[in-house]
């Protein structure tokens, strides 16, 4: 090979490298977060992938003198993901493929200190989340000055003021929440918000964010997962006809909850073993005893896992209804997914539709629903 046709093959080899250089520096492999931690004395940060089931630890790195540290991503979709130093102190984000995320906060509290550019997602979910962590901060202001002043005579008029300022700053947050999630409907950073609304009285935001992100994000793993959640929801809320229970009597007779449609009706999940649910038994005992002539009847779902204890606690509490039914499951119940119950006592309160028209309530507010229900002044 003559010197012309070597320098001519050198400078195209040149030219060639120089263009894959710089492809590999537009288009990176993987994304990455470039971070600055200040007062961190030494040590590693690390970061999480936050799946469904569990956390998945995915790069971890040795923080410089300088507080200096860079951590790898690869993800297909837009993920949750923490930026941890420890099991309490840690930022989410929502990154997504490629992203280039410059990072920086102090390392005595990240999560509040935290200022994230280079990934629109994550600076909406740290500006919602700083937001709603200032709201708990004055919220726990509020309690330290109701604990402080329990000997204080005018203790009575110090509760009224508090319980004002606590509804007022409750009701704030929940305007600030609903704002935030009308502005950025298909942003997964709503996921992180709307789990402090109560799905009974705000299920249409449920829905609304659901739409939205089967829309931006069908085939996400989250929007996949929330949109069941909301399918489940939707099955158990104020309106819906409620699921049907057909189990047996402590004297194997079958009775099915929707044989009783005609009456009102309270949906009691129970147990013998459940302290709580033994307290409140007296009142819906005085209640079945004032209302069963009017249209009211209870239909008792007990938790138990023993027939004995099943049986002598309905004895024992003189819960003297017939419709007492259980599978003997205890947690693992068929009724527990079914009505996705995760702590008793509960109870549905169905109208003469067998429609639910309340969750959860006990007491004074469940006798005042029923007198409604029965349509008694």
């Amino acid at each position: 090979m003559n010197k012309q046709k070597s320098s001519l093959l050198s400078s195209t080899l040149t030219i060639m490298l120089t263009i894959s250089v710089l492809s590999c520096s537009s288009k990176p492999e993987r994304g990455s977060i470039n971070g600055n931690l200040k007062n961190f004395k030494e040590g590693y940060v690390y970061l999480d992938e936050i799946t469904i089931e569990s956390a998945i630890p995915k790069d971890s790195a040795k923080v410089d003198e300088k507080g200096n540290f860079t951590l790898k991503f690869d993800t297909k979709e837009p993920s949750f993901y923490r930026l941890r130093l420890a099991e309490n102190n840690y930022i989410l984000l929502i990154v997504d493929d490629k992203e280039q995320i410059e990072f920086s906060a102090d390392a005595n509290n990240i999560g509040k200190t935290a200022q994230v550019k280079g990934s629109a997602e994550s600076e909406k979910l740290f500006y919602a989340t700083h937001h709603l962590q200032r709201n708990a901060e004055q919220l726990d202001s509020l309690n330290a000055v109701f604990q402080r002043e329990q000997n204080n005579p005018a203790l009575d008029s110090i509760k009224m003021v508090l319980q004002e300022a606590f509804n007022r700053m409750t009701e704030e947050e929940i305007v600030f929440i609903k704002s935030f999630i009308d502005k950025n409907t298909n942003s997964l950073a709503c996921l992180a918000m709307i789990d402090k609304l109560s799905p009974d009285d705000n299920l249409a935001y449920y829905k609304k964010i659901d739409e939205s992100l089967n829309k931006s994000l069908p085939n996400n793993s989250y929007s996949k997962m929330f949109h069941k959640k909301v399918l489940e929801l939707s099955r158990l809320s104020i309106g819906a006809v409620a699921p049907e229970i057909s189990l047996n009597t402590p004297d194997g007779k079958t009775i099915a909850l929707s044989s009783l449609k005609g009456k009102v009706v309270l949906v009691d999940f129970w147990a013998s073993w459940c302290r709580p649910c033994r307290a409140e038994n007296p009142n819906v005992v005085r209640m079945y005893n004032t209302y069963k002539d009017k249209g009211f009847e209870v239909y008792s779902v007990s938790l138990d896992k023993d027939k004995a204890p099943w049986i002598k606690a309905i004895s024992d509490d003189q819960l003297i209804w017939p419709s007492h039914v259980s599978d003997l499951g205890y947690w693992q119940s068929s009724v527990v997914k079914q009505y996705n119950i995760s702590g008793i006592p509960f109870t549905c309160l169905l109208d003469k539709e067998g429609k639910i028209v309340a969750k959860g309530l006990r007491g004074e507010e469940l006798e005042l629903k029923i007198k409604q229900l029965l349509e008694i002044k």
